[in-house]
């Protein structure tokens, strides 16, 4: 098929056509917001393969090998880091891991899949997880990747200082040696897990399946609705029939999309098998994934080289006329809004944040109410209320604390998705429309801009995929909830 006029927003027609090949390939899209990023990551591919113009690139990506999967690994996010996202990871290790070890006949062994492992830092993880649990059954762990170069570090192990940035100094010592100016992980441990290149949007090879977990992490995010189906089931269909699916904190809610049951956990969520009739519990009951933790422990940010990269943004009201958020009625004072004392409260954001990714919820509630009293004109924190207050199903109250975030800085782009989550919870479909469209509108502004996140860090593309998904569940009718019980989970 021929390409569009004025390639569709892309600056060269080879750039549009290896895109629609990519797509074709793989099942990945590129909307209009991601065209500068994908032709950014074309020109790096060139780079790297010493090609020197777009033409030479298409030739060279159109058959398989080195120039496609240096291409392929441009155009997705393969940062990663080990132990991320840690309240699944705390489950896995606290909670099923005793349950399956107890409840399984003798000799049972557990299989878990990595599926978009990147480097091989999510499987490791749960390698190192189960080794620290004394997990004496046998195991088989899969990592999975579309990258073929990624797939050859993982197997070689050998680590950044960055990659090892969210574990501790005794960790680090247990299963790390240092080499150089990195770290080469334990052979044991690497030894514990087995590698494959994988394409999730094609058909899954045999050896997926039964698994008891699957992390299948800020995956779907480069996926249409349709793809996101079609992937959603086949990884749902891989689990054993006790098994569990865990999703990343930007993909959207699959109980949405396909015949699910969502699990809500303490800071995450997470999705099981289950019949038709029990399917769309996920948009109604399962947690806003909007607290995404920092990389920073709080007892270091004050002193931190990155502190002004983690207060960067906050949003600040200059107008003396606002009323506080709480209890008092008195006014606050002219000079207290919108002054350097504000980045107090961002200290106050990153340790909520902390402590709700830890599952600590009654804590993080306690530090966003002292929090409140001392920074009511603080928008970040009225947008963490509203996800609390989502995580303890309390959608009237998660609807107001979203208002007054929108109050104080009505650019303030997940406060409209936080917004418009909880009306659609409440059944308000249209009114969430259009808290959805105008997150949308904020992202597409932002995009015009060149800038890669929205204010709060989030990254445009994981939050546009957000928006889109609800939006998509809101048009089709998936919001009324008017006939479907409550969930006993």
């Amino acid at each position: 098929m021929p390409a569009p006029s004025k390639h569709s927003g892309w600056s060269r027609g080879e750039f549009a056509r290896i895109a629609r090949d990519v797509e074709q390939l793989t099942g990945i899209v590129f909307p209009a917001n991601r065209i500068p990023s994908a032709e950014s990551g074309m020109a790096r591919a060139m780079s790297k393969l010493r090609i020197g113009d777009p033409v030479s690139l298409e030739i060279a990506v159109s058959r398989p090998g080195p120039a496609r999967d240096a291409l392929m690994a441009e155009l997705t996010i393969g940062e990663s880091y080990f132990f991320r996202e840690p309240a699944q990871l705390r489950f896995l290790a606290d909670e099923l891991l005793p349950e399956w070890n107890e409840a399984w006949p003798s000799g049972k062994g557990v299989r878990i899949w990595s599926a978009g492992c990147a480097a091989g830092q999510e499987p490791y993880s749960i390698a190192m997880l189960l080794r620290e649990k004394k997990w004496k059954r046998p195991h088989r762990i899969i990592g999975t990747d579309l990258s073929e170069s990624r797939l050859v570090l993982a197997r070689r192990a050998e680590y950044s200082k960055w990659s090892l940035r969210t574990m501790s100094a005794d960790r680090i010592r247990q299963w790390f040696q240092p080499a150089g100016s990195g770290y080469n992980l334990d052979r044991t441990v690497a030894q514990d897990v087995e590698f494959a290149a994988m394409n999730l949007s094609a058909p899954f090879p045999d050896f997926v399946a039964p698994q008891d977990a699957i992390f299948c992490r800020n995956v779907l995010i480069y996926f249409d609705i349709a793809t996101i189906v079609q992937m959603a089931e086949r990884l749902l269909a891989a689990l054993s029939p006790n098994g569990w699916l865990f999703l990343g904190a930007s993909d959207p809610h699959i109980a949405d999309l396909t015949p699910c049951e969502a699990v809500v956990l303490p800071g995450a969520t997470a999705y099981r098998r289950c019949n038709e009739g029990v399917s769309g519990y996920g948009l109604r009951h399962a947690a806003l994934t909007l607290i995404e933790p920092l990389d920073i422990p709080v007892d270091e940010l004050a002193n931190s080289d990155a502190y002004d990269d983690v207060v960067e943004g906050v949003y600040t009201v200059n107008s003396p006329s606002i009323e506080p958020w709480h209890s008092h009625s008195e006014k606050l004072e002219p000079d207290a809004i919108g002054t350097p004392a504000i980045s107090s409260a961002d200290v106050s954001v990153h340790e909520i944040r902390e402590l709700a990714n830890q599952g600590r919820l009654v804590e993080a509630g306690r530090v966003l109410a002292g929090s409140l009293e001392k920074y009511p004109a603080n928008a970040e924190l009225h947008l963490l209320e509203s996800v609390l207050c989502a995580e303890a199903d309390r959608w009237v109250d998660a609807e107001r604390a979203a208002r007054r975030a929108l109050y104080l800085d009505r650019s303030l782009t997940l406060a409209h998705v936080a917004l418009g989550d909880a009306l659609a919870r409440k059944g308000s479909t249209h009114m969430a429309q259009r808290s959805f469209e105008n997150a949308a509108a904020l992202i597409t502004a932002l995009e015009s801009r060149g800038a890669p996140a929205d204010p709060d860090g989030v990254p445009l593309a994981r939050l546009l995929h957000i928006v889109r998904a609800h939006l998509s569940a809101l048009e089709a009718g998936r919001l009324n909830h008017a006939d479907r019980p409550r969930s006993a989970s």
